[in-house]
């Protein structure tokens, strides 16, 4: 084929699930944006480590299925098209909307990426228990305790002194 892959998977299906995947941390990055230069700042950072893997990845995949390198940097640099989409489209949805939209947006988005991590490693986990390899569980009570800690320490560094 033209472009690599073929019937219904190969690496236009990766490619779309890493760009919804982006999209969706472009509309984190915009809203936090709305809320303040510095959270949208952290937000993106954030990211950072997740994304570049995922890019590699789907990289590697149209490479595997012969796409020439050119076209190869073309798909990778496409890349930014859904995090800028995602990120200008909710910064002008939420800017100068009261708050609580703002982070409602947030906590949503937050939560389906959350929601598909620890699927993920539940997944993961399940199937580790199951070969008597104990690491999966361990990674998924390291993921909840993370969590846990996080939320306490937000909370321990929210309180007025005094």
């Amino acid at each position: 084929e033209r472009f690599g892959g073929g019937g219904s998977g190969g690496p236009w299906m990766i490619y779309f699930g890493v760009a919804v995947d982006l999209f969706s941390d472009g509309v984190m990055i915009g809203t936090g944006s709305a809320l303040s230069l510095g959270l949208a700042l952290l937000l993106a950072l954030g990211q950072v480590a997740g994304d570049i893997p995922e890019g590699m990845a789907t990289i590697a995949s149209f490479r595997a299925a012969g796409v020439a390198r050119g076209k190869r940097l073309l798909i990778a640099a496409s890349f930014l098209v859904p995090i800028l989409v995602g990120a200008l489209l909710s910064f002008q949805l939420l800017r100068g909307r009261e708050e609580i939209w703002q982070l409602t947006l947030l906590a949503f988005t937050a939560g389906i990426l959350i929601t598909v991590a620890v699927e993920e490693m539940v997944s993961q986990a399940h199937e580790a228990w199951s070969d008597d390899d104990r690491g999966g569980a361990w990674n998924s009570l390291a993921l909840a305790g993370g969590f846990a800690l996080s939320a306490l320490i937000s909370q321990l560094v929210e309180q007025p002194a005094g």
